[in-house]
């Protein structure tokens, strides 16, 4: 009951005050108003997904131009790293191929010292061979 109580008087003033003509007025004008606002945000909100756009396709283009520079820089790379590896595996064949010739080198060289000291050794049988048979031939005339 209060409730209806205080629209009746708000009524009551606002048609002491106000002619009808006034509150429709005032009505057109706030709504004109609010509809202006609304116009003016839409058109922000426009304007404002256009300009995110624009800067959305910069990004990509800047993104897709990364994305080729660093493929170059990696094609680079690997490129280097062939020509690397080619260096690596001419390098190794020639240290193979250097080991090789040293290794037979060495054969040589072991073959070499054995048959020399083989040859001291029966130079030395020889010898000793022959120091007894002298010895030998010694004893032999002596007893003769």
């Amino acid at each position: 009951m209060e409730e209806n109580v205080i629209k009746d008087r708000i009524q009551d003033v606002r048609e002491r005050f106000l002619s009808g003509n006034q509150i429709e007025e005032i009505r057109q004008n706030v709504t004109s108003l609010v509809n202006e606002r609304l116009d003016e945000f839409q058109n922000a909100q426009n304007n404002a997904f256009k300009e995110l756009e624009i800067a959305i396709d910069k990004l990509e283009s800047h993104q897709r131009e990364m994305i080729a520079y660093f493929n170059k820089q990696l094609i680079a790379l690997e490129e280097e790293q062939k020509a690397s590896n080619g260096e690596v595996l001419k390098l190794a064949s020639m240290q193979n191929l250097n080991a090789s010739k040293s290794n037979k080198n060495k054969e040589n060289v072991v073959s070499k010292n054995i048959f020399s000291h083989f040859k001291k050794l029966a130079n030395n049988n020889i010898l000793a061979f022959l120091a007894v048979v002298s010895f030998l031939g010694i004893l032999v005339l002596n007893f003769l």
